[in-house]
């Protein structure tokens, strides 16, 4: 007699089924069970003595019949298929490029963990913002997550993004000029092309602006964000100043679904500043000037910064050579000593009233001239004149 549970194996099913059902109906029996390779639902009926067909196959558990090599061996081939699938479109490394370990946590660590992507990638020069940027590009358009692309960069390093583009990761973009805006007569380029790459600052010509607002992007980076400024202005009655990159960037950005801002000095001193530029990243979070904790570097997920010191090799070398500094003891002769008190005077007294007046930008102009004063008599003086 077959019970529920049972594990067992017949010429009525093709597999191995466990009995879930086996109900007497006058000379018969009705059988239902589930296979298990399959999971495919069985149902029969059957004569009482055909029930001597069925075999028990003993098993301990389902789990205990998988051995752990049997799970290794599946992973393996999930691996395999997976590598099969995707490998074509991979972004992390080529033969043209072998990611460092910091551009590898920045992408895959940091910006593809979040379903919009909107960063102030701000690391030391000579990261390889570029490179950063290129394999961001290349995952989200293997994940098929974005298919137009707006570059904004300064106009000297325009072929130069073009050629490391189209040279390490197979993108080719097209440099939009006066020159190609001509060529297309009544047509948008900013329309007519997926992949655009343009100056920033012949982008905000009033006659460019408008083609660019009106051709929406998936994805807009901008080169030396730094330059797309804004400055609070007064203390009783504050006012806002808006530079015209920085009007483009208010006009674009928001509308993006990825943004990538690079810049390797991310602010001047001036927090006002700054917390305009995360504006451009996320209205809602730095709308207020109460936001000051957030605009730290430490507690701002909004922001990816690491220094040229921390940045290493994947044996755990330095990249860059250690900066050491000395102090140098010397002597001021008397005329040196006198020059340096008076402005030593003049700066604490500005500074203070910098502080007091509210002017963080002020404040930040007074400490460079005892640097520049530290620097050489030639380079305080051109500061003072």
């Amino acid at each position: 007699m077959l019970k529920i549970g049972d594990i067992v194996s017949s010429s009525y099913f093709p597999e191995v089924v466990e009995i879930k059902k086996c109900e007497a109906i006058a000379d018969f029996f009705i059988v239902e069970a589930v296979g298990q390779d399959t999971n495919y639902f069985y149902d029969l009926m059957i004569e009482k003595e055909k029930l001597n067909e069925f075999h028990q196959v003993y098993m301990e558990s389902k789990q205990n019949n998988i051995a752990a090599e049997d799970i290794q061996k599946y992973i393996q081939y999930r691996l395999l298929k997976n590598e099969m699938r995707f490998s074509n479109s991979r972004a992390l490394g080529n033969e043209k490029l072998l990611p460092l370990p910091h551009q590898i946590e920045a992408v895959y660590g940091k910006m593809l963990q979040v379903p919009n992507v909107r960063f102030l990638l701000a690391d030391d020069p000579g990261a390889g913002k570029t490179i950063m940027a290129g394999m961001l590009m290349k995952e989200l358009i293997a994940r098929f997550q974005m298919d137009r692309i707006l570059i904004l960069v300064p106009p000297l390093v325009l072929k130069q993004w073009q050629e490391e583009l189209e040279q390490k990761f197979g993108l080719h973009f097209h440099i939009v000029n006066r020159t190609v805006l001509k060529e297309y007569g009544r047509k948008n380029p900013f329309t007519e092309n997926n992949y655009i790459l343009t100056s920033m600052y012949w982008a905000i010509r009033g006659d460019v602006r408008p083609l660019i607002q009106v051709a929406n992007y998936d994805l807009i980076i901008v080169d030396e964000a730094h330059k797309m400024a804004a400055y609070t202005q007064g203390t009783a009655k504050k006012k806002v100043f808006r530079t015209k990159l920085y009007q483009l960037g208010e006009s674009i950005l928001h509308k993006a679904e990825h943004v990538l801002l690079l810049t390797a000095t991310p602010h001047k001193g001036d927090s006002e500043n700054f917390r305009h530029l995360m504006k451009l990243i996320d209205e809602d979070v730095f709308t207020s000037s109460t936001v000051n904790e957030s605009l730290r570097e430490k507690s701002n997920s909004f922001i990816i910064r690491r220094l040229k010191e921390n940045l290493k090799n994947f044996d755990g070398t330095p990249i860059f050579p250690k900066r050491t500094t000395k102090t140098i003891q010397f002597e001021l002769t008397e005329e040196e000593l006198d020059l340096y008190d008076s402005v030593t005077e003049y700066v604490r007294e500005y500074f203070n009233k910098a502080i007091n007046n509210g002017s963080q930008s002020t404040a930040f102009a007074m400490m460079l001239l005892q640097r520049r004063l530290s620097s050489s008599i030639d380079a305080i003086y051109l500061s003072l004149i």
